[in-house]
């Protein structure tokens, strides 16, 4: 992104379509007017701030919150973007699967963005804490509330991609989390009966 871009706030419209319009969001991303793939990383590095601020609420503070806003913050944010590379990498595979074309950098860039709305959760959750009324219940409510914001928008933003139905777009974009589960699900049965087989 040039200085001349920079100045212009055309790089604001990729915040704003990522709330009103996912669509156009990936219309902007495709024209790279301007390039965004840079500028989407600004979200994770807030993402992991905000996650350990709003982490931090919902429990007793002590001298170990300086610790976690350094170490913690880095830890979240090597975790955030391995997840973002290693899924976004899954979802390409995925689509090339079914014939659609690759596109990894486009799809990081569109889940850097999906991630936006998650910087809202900080001052939701910090309300219910500071008056006090069931933090925590909200705290899990929220998250829900905006992971299924997150995955709406990162849906819309794939079907725009690739000219698809949202449906569509929605299996497979889930069909890599539901393998990776079963994967995971099979060792950890295959890891029980070793187990039980060792102990017996």
């Amino acid at each position: 992104m040039t200085i001349e871009s920079f100045k212009s706030l055309r790089w604001t419209d990729y915040f704003l379509y990522t709330i009103l319009d996912p669509r156009e969001l990936y219309r902007m991303v495709k024209q790279k007017d301007p390039d965004p793939f840079v500028l989407s990383f600004t979200i994770p590095v807030a993402y992991s701030i905000f996650a350990i601020l709003t982490m931090s609420l919902t429990g007793k503070e002590s001298n170990f919150f300086y610790h976690k806003m350094s170490y913690g913050w880095i830890l979240i944010f090597i975790y955030t973007l391995s997840k973002i590379i290693i899924y976004s990498s899954l979802i390409d595979i995925t689509a090339q699967f079914f014939g659609y074309r690759g596109n990894i950098k486009e799809i990081i860039t569109l889940y850097n963005f999906s991630l936006f709305p998650e910087l809202f959760f900080l001052p939701v959750v910090y309300t219910f804490v500071t008056i006090d009324f069931a933090p925590s219940f909200f705290y899990i409510l929220f998250s829900i509330v905006f992971l299924i914001w997150q995955v709406m928008i990162l849906t819309q933003s794939f079907s725009e991609m690739h000219s698809i139905d949202f449906n569509k777009s929605l299996f497979i974009l889930i069909l890599p989390v539901v393998l990776i589960g079963l994967i995971f699900f099979m060792i950890a049965v295959l890891l029980i009966i070793l187990a039980v087989g060792f102990i017996a």
